[in-house]
């Protein structure tokens, strides 16, 4: 039944507290609204708060991931300047070393292959 059927059983002489009743039906629904209002606020300002929160956790690990890539960069560089240091001093010790020399030749040293005529 509706509010307006249940209504249209009153009287002329009623019709002050019909209006009190609508007009605290009316004030029941406005305080309804404004709570439901209010803690949708609440919600939204929790919502914001974890986003901003999420928002600054990411920051954080980007930066140490910044730089901890900046870190891996500099040991990177670092090795590759010994691997050249260290092929350097191979080419160097290459010609004086006695166990490379001792019967093969320099195409068996640069390929990695064992001639023919040497057993092993």
């Amino acid at each position: 039944m509706s509010l307006f059927n249940a209504t249209s059983n009153f009287t002329r002489s009623d019709a002050p507290a019909l209006r009190l009743f609508r007009k605290s039906e009316s004030s029941d629904d406005d305080e309804k609204r404004l709570k439901r209002r209010e803690k949708n606020r609440v919600a939204a300002q929790r919502s914001r708060k974890r986003q901003t929160q999420r928002a600054d956790e990411l920051h954080e690990a980007y930066e140490c991931l910044e730089q901890e890539n900046s870190l891996l960069r500099k040991e990177v560089q670092l090795l590759i300047e010994e691997q050249q240091r260290l092929t350097d001093a191979l080419k160097a010790h290459e010609p004086l070393c006695p166990v490379l020399n001792c019967g093969m030749t320099s195409t068996t040293r640069s390929t990695g292959t064992v001639p023919q005529d040497i057993h092993i």
